[in-house]
């Protein structure tokens, strides 16, 4: 472990021991004087005395209360608004023991001062509206006590004046006894008197077997029909439970706990450090920098990377000898599962072999592979200089490498790439690798691959070549300037190398007017309005803030459109040192990239709905003859293509995949473009892939029988990567939000007061917050303004410290205008030493895939997130590069928050375990309303030339046969990917929808697609406009014009409302 990450563990715990000290205490000592109120002082791990006015209803949320379900159990009181008690429940080996040792820990604060009256064995009472000048800690000290479990029932024994320990032990199944221990506040509250000297804090249980009897109670390994559950409980068979808590959270001991355990112990302040999966390591000396593999010999490729496959097989062959020798420790009823893995494995490596075979035989894949290799060693030496500060001479790059998981999956999908007719065109390729492992140089390698082999085989190749996309802006636009900077180093490669064509090789940002101009006129204006020092919310040209070659700042003064040689936006840096003074290879108006048609397009999944009310988006697939049609489809974080949205998104795939496909007359499909795809949290992807893409998924790299092992990955170790550690708190005591308050002050002051040097504290500096909705993050920019920062001076002054400044929050929300996004995230790599750190940023998922701001290390989460793979990618945006701490704030007004406090540990040992299955439907009922006449009318579009034109709507019935056979396409797909009753409602649809089209056309042969002077003449209508306009109207196809969305997303209508003065009323 290198000193600076020692450091920085240490810098940690710090924090952790500060939020505890403050949240549960005692902050002070053993014997600490407090002369705060003590239930103002500390808000967790505290048993609240019996009150009348305090005491709720239980909810019924225990699963382990079933026997002693009356409102009397401790069990069921832990669960109160102010929990009387707490406690443990576990499992005894009874072959191993009868017998454990059951230790109570407690304290109470007792009023110390000229007004305290001592009043024998019971609590220091206080004259009636007398407030103590201070609290003094009286901390309980028994010795543990045996307990018998093996005879079922339940038993009381008050260990303590006021303090109660229940045990109830269960009839023993299996030679195992469930044994719930609690404890409870007995001491009831006098009128008028302070309840603070009647309350138990500071409370815990601590359960001992030296005999290790304490069982595991997991229950996963349940084999079911769901493969990716069988995969699961293959590779979480060793992730085990011993206990779970009831008010408070389980831990357990032993350095490598195996079927038992010695101990098993309550806290309030459970951990849980998550290790941090690294690539696999090769043992041969296979050489993957990208400067050998641009300049070797076809015989130097094969023997080079064909050792990564020999290494690899071996692996394999190893695994297989290891899980029927017993020695992986996997059990008989798993081995069908190890060996489907084992299969998948093989098979990866037979296509990783192909790809090899392919580079070396095939000239033109050849050469492709070789200027791949080289234009990523460019882009990945000049991304490093920049982000370093383009400080010195630019480095060569000669030590760039590929880990292997990276080269792999590029071999992998070199045939499929290569050949139109391939049978890996029908196979979508799921990257699924933990975030930050590495997944977009892949698929970067893969995109430049595509571009080259395509103008080497003709070097007047002209259209897209590459489509990637993405689901929400935020990733878009940051990945848009990593794409720049590759793009960048092929139009200099391409320069040097004239057997590449004269066209400039240049990328297009296709995304929503909310963030970028459509139009150059829109363009201009804006242009002038940031020129005037006007904010823009949308329709913002200036996306790109820093040169992606040299690093120079970028502004409005980079950003002009010229009208020569034609009219375009021109992005040209002002560094007279940079290769891209003239202008970036890049384009952020649409008009640019319809013109322009550049070789990799990056877009918003939503801006695909397009398609039906563009003419011009058919040139993005060649469809007026000119150019080529894109090859590769790129679809990044594939996890967010589900629900509603996946189901528009597969519908539209039916007009997408068709776009960029040879349509045989007789309506067959051929030529279709590959598909990759990457995730890091996803369930049933096959299920998924094969619902919007019609393709078969196969994941790479395949999994072995551990998790993150699969020969490509394995776990590293804490002293070779920073873990994440996982910190959860629940106060049920106080409100969610006095909670945060809380937990921000710590955290925010700790981070200021530790020990350590800029470089330790700067990763814990910014504070980032996460929530679940706008509502709850809008009160939390409110209280961090006000509440935090008087918490801060509170902290500071009982440690006789300076109170931390803090700036007003930033926001990384959809609120925050399209054009604030790029500056905003520029603004997060500002360290501490900069002076320009920010402080707290408070975010939505906006933010839980694609911001990879390296820097960041403390989060904050208020309150258990919706999904599991949702709680995965946010609390990933921190500790990419140090060791990283994520605090979740539960909410125990929520079932749901409290179950995963509860059992906090086992849910954050096998995090991936708990992702939920994803779904899409694209031919359901409700999608099929809101957007097959939108598909329909998209193929038409894309594929009819005469049909095509915005003015060409009213012919429908003149290309009746070619409906027809659009029909029929739509129709097939749809028995492809749904179910025989859902295709036939869809046929009948289609059918309905043709019938309309074509008699409205008959009716009115000038109709227009879109009019929007006049919708009666129109065969389309917004249906935010249809919805808010027009009485009756919901997504009604039975008449024209059709309401039709232009967003996938869900399409509310807008109501105006305006203030009208008052009048007064003739009476």
């Amino acid at each position: 472990m290198t000193n600076d990450l020692a450091q920085k563990y240490e810098f940690r715990d710090g924090l952790i021991d500060q939020l505890i000290g403050d949240l549960v205490g005692p902050a002070s000592g053993v014997e600490e004087v407090i002369t705060d109120l003590p239930l103002d002082r500390y808000v967790v791990g505290v048993l609240w005395p019996v009150d009348g006015e305090l005491q709720e209803a239980a909810e019924p949320d225990s699963g382990e209360a079933d026997e002693e379900s009356d409102g009397d159990s401790p069990i069921s009181q832990a669960l109160m608004r102010y929990p009387t008690s707490m406690g443990l429940t576990f499992s005894v080996d009874l072959s191993l023991a009868t017998n454990v040792q059951i230790a109570v820990a407690a304290a109470k604060y007792l009023p110390s001062g000229r007004d305290a009256v001592e009043a024998g064995g019971e609590p220091s009472r206080m004259r009636r509206g007398a407030k103590p000048d201070a609290w003094r800690r009286q901390p309980l000290g028994l010795e543990p006590v045996e307990w018998n479990v093996s005879a079922p029932g339940a038993r009381r024994m008050e260990i303590a004046p006021g303090l109660e320990l229940y045990v109830l032990a269960r009839t023993p199944k299996n030679g195992r006894v469930a044994v719930s221990v609690a404890l409870r506040n007995l001491l009831e509250v006098p009128k008028g008197e302070f309840r603070d000297g009647y309350a138990w804090f500071q409370v815990g249980l601590e359960i001992t077997s030296p005999e290790q009897a304490i069982a595991d109670r997991s229950s996963y390994g349940v084999l079911s029909d769901d493969a990716d559950l069988r995969t699961a409980a293959l590779l979480y068979r060793n992730a085990r439970v011993y206990g779970v808590g009831h008010g408070c959270a389980a831990e357990w001991g032993g350095e490598s706990p195996g079927e038992t355990v010695g101990r098993v112990a309550s806290t309030f302040v459970p951990r849980q450090e998550v290790a941090r999966a690294k690539p696999g390591a090769l043992k041969s000396d296979v050489d993957l920098r990208m400067s050998f593999l641009s300049t070797a010999s076809d015989q130097q490729l094969a023997e080079n990377l064909g050792g990564l496959v020999v290494e690899y097989r071996a692996w394999i062959e190893q695994l297989s000898h290891d899980v029927t020798r017993g020695v992986a420790g996997v059990e008989p009823g798993l081995s069908g599962v190890a060996g489907e893995h084992l299969r998948k494995a093989r098979e990866a490596a037979d296509r990783i072999q192909s790809g090899i075979d392919l580079v070396v035989s095939d000239k033109d894949v050849g050469r492709a592979f070789r200027l791949a290799n080289k234009a990523m060693q460019t882009q990945r030496a000049r991304q490093d200089w920049v982000r370093e500060g383009s400080v010195g001479a630019v480095p060569t790059g000669v030590d760039q490498a590929w880990r292997p998981f990276q080269i792999a999956y590029i071999l992998l999908n070199l045939p499929g790439l290569a050949d139109a007719n391939h049978e890996d065109r029908d196979i979508a390729d799921l990257l699924w690798f933990p975030t930050g492992g590495g997944k977009t140089e892949a698929y970067l390698g893969l995109v430049a691959f595509t571009i080259l082999l395509r103008r080497i085989r003709d070097d007047g190749a002209s259209g897209v070549a590459v489509i990637m996309r993405y689901t929400l802006r935020l990733l878009t636009i940051q990945q848009f300037e990593r794409a720049t900077m590759l793009m960048c180093s092929l139009e200099r490669m391409r320069i040097s190398e004239r057997d590449l064509g004269h066209r400039p090789f240049s990328i297009g940002l296709w995304v929503g007017a909310g963030a970028t101009p459509n139009t150059l006129v829109d363009a201009r204006k804006s242009l002038d309005a940031l020129r005037g020092n006007q904010e823009l919310n949308e329709k913002n040209p200036v996306q790109l803030t820093q040169c992606p070659w040299c690093g120079q700042k970028l502004d409005v003064s980079n950003y002009e459109v010229l009208k020569r040689p034609e009219e375009r936006l021109n992005i040209a840096c002002r560094n007279g040192a940079c290769d891209f003074g003239g202008g970036l290879p890049a384009y952020v108006v649409d008009e640019d990239v319809y013109r322009v048609r550049p070789e990799l397009v990056l877009g918003t999944v939503d801006k695909f709905a397009q398609m039906c009310w563009r003419e011009d988006v058919r040139k993005l697939f060649a469809r007026d003859g000119v150019g080529s049609r894109p090859s590769l489809i790129i679809q990044d974080e594939l996890h967010l293509i589900s629900g509603p949205l996946g189901s528009m998104v597969g519908l539209y795939e039916t007009a997408i995949d068709a776009a960029c496909s040879e349509v045989t007359p007789e309506g067959v499909v051929r030529g279709r473009p590959k598909i990759i795809a990457s995730t890091a949290t996803i369930r049933r992807a096959d299920h998924q892939i094969k619902a919007v893409f019609r393709r078969r998924a196969e994941q790479f790299p395949p999994p072995g029988v551990n998790p993150d092992e699969s020969f490509f990955a394995e776990p590293a170790s804490r002293d070779q990567l920073g873990t994440r550690e996982y910190v959860g708190v629940m106060a049920p005591g106080t409100s969610h939000a006095t909670l945060l308050v809380r937990v921000y002050a710590a955290l925010l002051q700790s981070a200021l007061d530790l020990p350590g040097g800029d470089a330790i504290r700067d990763p814990y500096w910014t504070l980032l917050g996460y929530f679940n909705s706008l509502r709850v993050l809008g009160s939390a920019s409110l209280q961090v303004q006000d509440d935090v920062r008087d918490r801060l001076r509170v902290v500071a002054g009982r440690n006789e410290v300076s109170p931390r400044e803090i700036r007003p929050p930033e926001e990384l929300t959809s609120r925050v205008p399209s054009a604030e996004i790029p500056a905003r995230l520029k603004g997060l790599e500002d360290d501490v030493a900069s002076g320009r750190a920010m402080d707290v940023v408070l975010a939505t998922n906006m933010i839980s895939v694609g911001v990879d701001i390296d820097r960041l290390g403390l989060m904050a989460v208020m309150g258990q997130p919706q999904s599991s793979a949702e709680y995965i990618q946010a609390t990933s945006r921190v500790g990419r590069k140090h060791p990283g701490l994520v605090v979740t704030i539960f909410n125990s007004a929520r079932s749901r928050d409290r179950s995963h406090y509860e059992n906090f540990v086992p849910f954050h040992q096998a995090l991936y375990r708990a992702v939920e299955a994803t779904s899409a439907t694209p031919f359901a009922a409700r999608a099929r309303d809101r957007a097959l006449h939108g598909v329909l009318v998209a193929l038409t579009r894309v594929l009819v030339d005469d049909l095509a034109h915005d003015r060409q709507a009213g012919r429908a019935s003149e290309r009746y046969d070619e409906l027809a056979q659009i029909g029929e396409l739509l129709a097939e797909r749809a028995r492809a990917v749904t179910g025989y009753d859902e295709a036939e409602d869809a046929r009948r649809q289609i059918d309905d929808l043709i019938r309309v089209w074509t008699e409205a056309a008959d009716v009115n042969p000038e109709m227009l697609y879109r009019d929007s002077k006049d919708w009666d003449s129109s065969l389309l209508i917004p249906a935010d406009t249809a919805l808010a306009n027009v009485e009756g109207i919901e997504y009604n196809t039975s008449e024209t014009p059709w309401p039709t969305p232009q967003s996938m997303r869900d399409v509310d209508a807008e109501s105006a409302l305006f203030q009208i003065p008052a009048r007064k009323v003739p009476r």
